[in-house]
């Protein structure tokens, strides 16, 4: 074998894709033009958009993407399709990956999404809010608030506590 030169062998399986910077979409769909399956997991995340938080939809791992393929008969297109920069290589065989992480990542991704639980945090934890009118300010962690996701805190205001209820992700540990 020569200097450089990838081990490949047939068969369908499951590789690690690089994408460009931004451009996982665009490679899930030319990939889905070649008639290949590709999992392509998301993430719900808050972000700042100008002055507000909203929910956006971002890649769970950014820069990659999972597509089963026979690198025999594909690999090359896969390799040169546009947005792609490589394959995930160890040396120079490129990596597997084994049929139950897959598997198990697609049941963690209903609908392709990832569920993600929220933190745990202790009766009379000090946490710190994160978001809003009140952003800097640290408070005491109260309870979950059930069927929902949001938590009451106890915030020194004026002398005394006072209870705000706010969504789980308008805090963090102090």
């Amino acid at each position: 074998m020569e200097p450089g030169s990838l081990e490949v062998e047939g068969g369908l399986r499951w590789y690690t894709i690089r994408t460009k910077a931004r451009k996982e979409t665009v490679v899930e769909r030319r990939l889905g033009d070649l008639n290949l399956e590709v999992f392509l997991p998301w993430l719900r995340s808050r972000r700042r958009i100008g002055s507000r938080y909203q929910w956006v939809l971002v890649p769970l791992f950014p820069g990659y993407l999972f597509c089963r393929l026979d690198l025999v008969l594909t690999g090359k297109a896969v390799r040169y399709a546009p947005g792609v920069k490589d394959f995930v290589k160890f040396g120079n065989r490129i990596a597997e990956l084994e049929v139950d992480v897959i598997e198990t990542l697609q049941n963690r991704c209903p609908n392709g999404v990832a569920r993600i639980q929220p933190r745990i945090y202790r009766v009379g934890e000090p946490v710190m809010i994160r978001e809003g009118p009140l952003a800097g300010l640290e408070a005491i962690f109260e309870q979950e608030m059930r069927e929902s996701q949001r938590v009451a805190v106890l915030l020194e205001l004026l002398g005394r506590k006072t209870r705000l209820v706010l969504p789980s992700e308008m805090i963090a540990r102090v």
